[in-house]
């Protein structure tokens, strides 16, 4: 069939003819919201991160194909179009100019997909219907009309705007939850869904309005209020003739409405009236060419799709085709129609010892085991074991159950021991430092640790998701079970000791299995991936013993000068009450953000900046514009830092010590930052402010374990400039290094072109060192020295003139990464950033910002996770009692004895600078500042 698509010009006085439909029943015509449903289809399946080996993302073109192809197999239309927008404005812009202003831009993996639908729906003969000036809605609601005396129609759409069209030969069917089926809406079903009949439907968008295309409704009136109206009165018209019956709020609302219906009627009104220079005979279905269709799904790896096409096309020719005859696509990371784990395998469950004994002297003839818990609790303090699943061989498993079976987990434990520490026997799983420290509550040490698919994945591409049930769906093409499907949620949610035995063994044995199978396949990715492969092995992989170490030793705090801070801090808050309510006339709840909004914006007079859904924003961003202008903002400011602080860290801190241990166990994560930093969580270590004095004061609550220890702070000076140093060459920066100069001093002396230097040069110096790797521009640069945009665009000019190496080097990055569509640190890390290649200007330049600072900051991760390898490592071969507690930023805490203390400070310090190199500073020297206190303030 030839490329068929409708450009339709409604001034055109074309006259349609149409072929007359067969005789007997109607035919049917389907019209499908194209873009609407590419727009689901992406959401729906924007986490499984589905792309073809170069990179082409497929998610939104096999959501789409699917619901198409599920309309062939079930409906077999006889007619069939897809409509679309068009990039031109509407006639709806011409009438509000603020229509749709509150749409963000299309997400670009999902414009990347449009083309290619294109060409699918060319190859496979399904016309396309566009035009400028109107959207796909109208070109629906004109062929609605033009041909429902010849067809049933049938609108494809998961927009509830089209049900104004329905009535008696014109249905919806739009998309279900799960996509596996199409739910069928007569006029009676749009009554029942949504309160209204069709005939009403457009009445109710008028009262209700759209958010989604910024058209504004009746004040206070949302959809089961209009439902109540129009069902009470019968139309909008009858609703304005009676307004003296209606509730006195809900009468001033649209009293206050009256002035905007002709407007807003009008702006949801789908047209019907378009002229369409379009025959129904165009829009016959037919048996697409095979060659032209299969050429493409091959080239998208869309294997399942190209499966389906004989059953939705009848006489569809397949002979000799791979992608349908079964033959895996190589690299294919397409979706598949999920299986279930269980089919086929070998799922048991062992409940006494001579299971356990049997099941370990089998399992000590394999290299490789998979170990996954059972547990009562996510917090792996409070954990207790609830089960043991173990897998050696792909599709077997067993699980070692401790519900209901009378097993002791202390004797389980002693049993699995030669086989769960046995050096010569490599375990793997999904995110096993929790295993670990589950385990290491019983006194058992996972070891060796060789992988873990969670943080392999990490490896391949850090910003798709990690979980195991994307991971089995992503590359096994597995359904697993969820947790909430195991155990239900909310009240009649079940202890996992009350599961049914076999659906909890089937769930252990599945993620130890699925973890296993993953295994083979991570390892067989990152090895053709050389510098990633070696990242896990030599970095990510050895880091989760030293992280499970460090959790579970945790780290003392000083109550009682949290408490006493927290009392003076809640006296600074109560004074700064004061002085706000005192500016503003009037007491209010500051925590408010409306009552803050009203004394703002209404009371005071401030110019407003932002809008919200709820008013005008009083965020952090708003309030340090307005703070020139008023002081109370000022006293805002200080009142939220302290607020937050406080809630945060100073009264939530004593809440989370751990009963058992009386200590403070934070969370480090692997595999949450895109650059490879560590994260950590319950509690926020990272963000403690450092040069604040609340933060100083909350540094000063961390202490020793034992009384008589000191703690030990390691930091590496400076090590993101060396890093930026290093990766440029830039000369008049590594001779400063080297010379051990102070950089911000070096970089003013440069800038300044002069050899006196006061404290304000250094302080603007030390900004723009640390701005240029964020690509800060000068408005930036102007906002945070609180200077004029043309001084600080003079600063950033003359850097740039000054240090060329640097700015050539941030220059290749951006350019090798928009050509590879990835950037690297020193040791092959991978951030990929497919925005450096984004038609929207401002994603592509917050790309570029990531692409400048990701080589830096990821090369600093890779330093600091080989420095805690090293520390440890050496601490075990010197039999030292010290211990590592934290790691936050580019520092590390240690906990040691006095008599550890100076052996302990040169072994990390040798430790530290041996990982920069390790890590690829080979040109840069890299310092380390050491200190010791009985507080972490101290030794900082």
């Amino acid at each position: 069939m030839n490329t068929r698509q409708y450009d339709f010009f409604p001034e055109d006085s074309v006259k349609n003819s149409t072929a007359q439909p067969p005789a007997g029943t109607k035919p049917s015509l389907f019209l499908i919201d194209g873009m609407a449903l590419l727009y689901r289809a992406h959401y729906a399946l924007q986490r499984s991160g589905m792309q073809n080996r170069s990179g082409q993302p497929t998610g939104a073109l096999f959501g789409f194909l699917s619901t198409l192809i599920k309309i062939f197999e079930t409906y077999h239309p006889g007619y069939l179009a897809a409509a679309f927008d068009s990039r031109e404005k509407t006639f709806r812009h011409d009438l509000y100019d603020q229509y749709k202003a509150n749409r963000q831009a299309p997400p670009e993996d999902m414009l990347a997909q449009i083309e290619p639908l294109f060409k699918l729906l060319e190859a496979l003969g399904i016309p396309i219907l566009k035009t400028p000036g109107y959207e796909a809605d109208d070109l629906i609601g004109s062929a609605a009309r033009l041909f429902e005396d010849q067809c049933n129609i049938f609108i494809v759409t998961p927009d509830k705007d089209l049900a104004q069209l329905v009535h008696g030969g014109v249905s919806m069917l739009r998309p279900t939850k799960n996509d596996s089926e199409l739910q069928l809406l007569t006029p009676e079903g749009i009554a029942e869904q949504f309160g209204v009949p069709p005939a009403q439907f457009t009445q109710f968008l008028t009262l209700t309005g759209d958010t989604s295309d910024n058209i504004p409704g009746a004040k206070g009136i949302g959809p089961k209020t209009a439902a109540t109206l129009l069902g009470r009165f019968g139309s909008l018209e009858n609703v304005y003739e009676k307004l003296e019956e209606i509730a006195p709020k809900t009468r001033a609302s649209l009293e206050e409405f009256r002035s905007r219906l002709p407007l807003i009627t009008d702006l949801v009104t789908i047209r019907t009236d378009l002229e369409l220079p379009v025959t129904l005979q165009e829009l016959a279905c037919t048996t697409p060419e095979s060659n032209a269709i299969l050429a493409l799904l091959k080239e998208l790896e869309l294997k399942t799709i190209a499966r389906r096409l004989p059953d939705a096309f009848p006489g569809f020719a397949t002979a000799g085709n791979a992608l349908t005859e079964g033959t895996e696509a190589p690299e294919n990371k397409e979706t598949d129609a999920l299986g279930d784990p269980r089919e086929g395998s070998d799922y048991r469950m062992i409940s006494t010892e001579e299971g356990v004994s049997s099941l370990v002297a089998e399992l000590m003839k394999a290299t490789l085991v998979a170990v996954d818990t059972e547990t009562t609790s996510l917090k792996t303090c409070e954990a207790e074991l609830a089960g043991i699943s173990l897998s050696a061989t792909p599709a077997t498993a067993s699980f070692i159950s401790f519900a209901r079976t009378g097993l002791s987990r202390e004797k389980t434990i002693e049993l699995l021991r030669p086989l769960l520490e046995n050096p010569a026997i490599a375990k793997t799983g999904q995110n096993l430092k929790y295993d670990l420290l589950v385990l290491k509550n019983y006194g058992l040490e996972l070891s060796p640790i060789s992988f873990d698919t969670m943080l392999a994945s990490y490896l391949l591409n850090p910003e798709t998701t990690h979980n195991l049930d994307d991971l089995a769906a992503r590359h096994l093409k597995l359904r697993t079970t969820k947790y909430d499907e195991l155990t239900g949620t909310g009240k009649t949610k079940l202890h996992i000791d009350d599961v049914e035995p076999r659906k909890l063994t089937d769930y252990a044995c599945q993620d130890a299995d699925i973890a296993l199978r993953l295994t083979a396949i991570l390892q067989k990715e990152l090895a053709e991936e050389p510098n990633l492969r070696h990242i896990g092995e030599t970095l990510e992989f050895p880091l989760i013993s030293v992280l499970g170490a460090m959790e579970s030793q945790g780290i003392s705090i000083d109550t009682r000068h949290l408490a006493a801070t927290s009392e003076s801090v809640g006296t600074q808050l109560l004074q700064l009450k004061e002085t706000i309510h005192s500016a503003a006339g009037e007491s209010f709840n500051i925590d408010s953000p409306k009552q803050l909004s009203r004394i703002l914006f209404e009371v005071l007079g401030l110019p407003t900046k932002k809008t919200t859904k709820t008013g005008f924003s009083t965020n952090v961003e708003v309030l340090e514009e307005l703070a020139p202008l008023h002081p109370v903002v000022g006293n805002l400011l200080e009142y939220r830092s302290l607020q937050k602080i406080k809630t945060t860290y100073i009264d939530a801190l004593p809440k989370m010590l751990n009963p058992r241990t009386g200590r403070v166990h934070t969370s480090f994560n692997q595999h949450i930052t895109a650059t490879g930093r560590l994260s950590s969580s319950n509690p926020n270590l990272q963000n403690i402010p450092i040069r604040t004095p609340l933060g100083r004061e909350i540094r000063k609550a961390f202490i020793p374990t034992d009384p008589r220890n000191l703690l030990l702070s390691a930091d590496y000076s400076q090590i993101e400039l060396r890093i930026a140093a290093e990766i440029s060459g830039d000369g008049k920066l590594i001779e400063a290094f080297r010379n051990r100069e102070d950089i911000h001093s070096a970089t003013a002396r440069v800038i300044f072109d002069t050899p006196d230097i006061t404290p304000d040069m250094r302080r603007k110096a030390k900004e723009v060192n640390f701005g240029v790797l964020y690509g800060i521009q000068p408005f930036g640069l102007s906002k945070r020295l609180n200077i004029p945009r043309s001084e600080a665009a003079d600063i950033i000019s003359t850097y740039t003139a000054k240090y060329p190496g640097l700015f050539e080097a941030l220059d290749t990055i951006k350019t090798t990464g928009r050509e590879k569509g990835f950037v690297t640190t020193l040791l092959g890390r991978r951030r990929y950033l497919p925005n450096l290649s984004s038609r929207n200007g401002n994603l592509q330049k917050a790309a570029e910002r990531a692409a400048m600072n990701t080589p830096i900051q990821g090369t600093a991760a890779d330093i600091i996770k080989c420095a805690m390898i090293l520390c440890s490592k050496r601490m075990k071969e010197h039999d030292m009692q010290s211990s590592m507690l934290l790691q936050v930023h580019d520092e590390l805490v240690f906990e040691t004895t006095p008599e550890e203390q100076e052996n302990l400070s040169a072994l990390v310090e040798e430790a530290m600078i041996e990982a920069a190199g390790v890590c690829g500073m080979k040109t840069v020297p890299v310092e380390v500042d050491c200190g010791t206190g009985k507080n972490w303030l101290e030794a900082h």
